[in-house]
């Protein structure tokens, strides 16, 4: 790892030190983490500056208007720090391969617009499958969750398995197919498939976010047509409103079960007919490769393996 510094090999580091740590860096202030720790703040700090004083770096600058902040040493000693007591805590609470028996927090990051699809259905399933399991999610891009699973932030998340960065490992969990969204009122709302051809006049409104929008400019250089792109934005939803209201036409790779917009306008959803050179995106779940996956991530792994079917199209 960077920095040159391994926290892992002295032995006058206590599991305590660690622990202080690990959840005054997660909780971003002292007075936070002396809260969920139920300690005093000046015992939090004087534990991190002896933290500091042991490795010979500084790992965090403490200012009051921006909380506590991890320096370029204390990220690595960060991600060694949870290493260690994901490791530690596997070790306590072990006995056997039942998942029922798997203690502690997990935090889950979820690409925004799968958020609504997966994120309720598996909270549910890894609660029945694993009781003790403490998950916290959170909502993101691609760039941000990437970078997030590097940091260590969050244990594993759902993205697409494009445009990431090589230190990210996946399993492919569903793969994903194209749709043309359409106004309810539109002279081809009412035809079985369409292909992109047919709506090249049309105006797009483009969901702007990667790795989507470049998968869906690729489906139009694919077809040698170019889109006129008449909106942009980051939300499905809105999107969909803007389809609903006769702004334009868009393409998605998810299509929710229910055909209404949030103005209550009928948003018609199409198989696309690409014929495109440029695959699919899978649905994966992803982690990073310098994080050894704990229990926790290995059984929420397990889970996601076994509740999304290949067959189910409809996302």
């Amino acid at each position: 790892m960077g920095c040159g510094m391994d926290i892992r090999g002295n032995p006058n580091i206590t599991m305590r030190q660690l622990w202080h740590f690990v959840t005054a860096a997660e909780a971003g202030t002292i007075s936070e983490a002396a809260r969920r720790l139920r300690m005093a703040p000046s015992a939090i700090s004087m534990s991190l500056s002896e933290l500091e004083r042991l490795t010979g770096s500084q790992l965090c600058v403490k200012r009051k208007a921006h909380g506590l902040t991890l320096t370029s040493a204390g990220r690595v000693a960060f991600a060694q720090a949870k290493q260690i007591l994901d490791l530690v805590d596997e070790i306590v609470h072990f006995s056997g391969d039942e998942r029922s028996n798997v203690r502690g927090p997990l935090t889950v990051g979820c690409y925004m617009p799968l958020a609504p699809a997966v994120i309720p259905h598996m909270l549910r399933a890894f609660a029945e499958a694993c009781p003790g399991v403490d998950v916290n999610f959170v909502e993101g891009y691609h760039e941000d969750l990437q970078e997030q699973l590097l940091s260590g932030a969050i244990d594993v998340a759902f993205l697409y398995d494009a445009g990431l960065d090589p230190e990210i490992q996946t399993v492919p969990l569903l793969s994903v197919r194209p749709y043309l969204f359409l106004a309810d009122d539109h002279p081809l709302a009412k035809q079985a498939e369409v292909r992109l051809a047919d709506v090249a006049d049309d105006p797009l409104i483009l969901f702007d976010a990667s790795p989507i929008s470049a998968r869906v400019l690729d489906l139009f250089r694919d077809a040698n047509l170019a889109p006129a792109v008449r909106h942009r934005s980051r939300s499905y939803a809105t999107v969909r409103s803007l389809v609903g209201a006769g702004m334009g036409i868009s393409v998605l790779f998810q299509r929710p079960k229910l055909d209404l917009s949030y103005a209550g306008l009928r948003v018609v959803s199409k198989p696309l007919d690409a014929r495109a050179n440029t695959a699919p995106p899978f649905v994966a779940l992803a982690w990073s490769r310098g994080m050894q996956p704990n229990a926790r991530t290995r059984a929420w792994l397990e889970v996601a393996v076994e509740s999304f079917s290949e067959e189910d199209e409809d996302w």
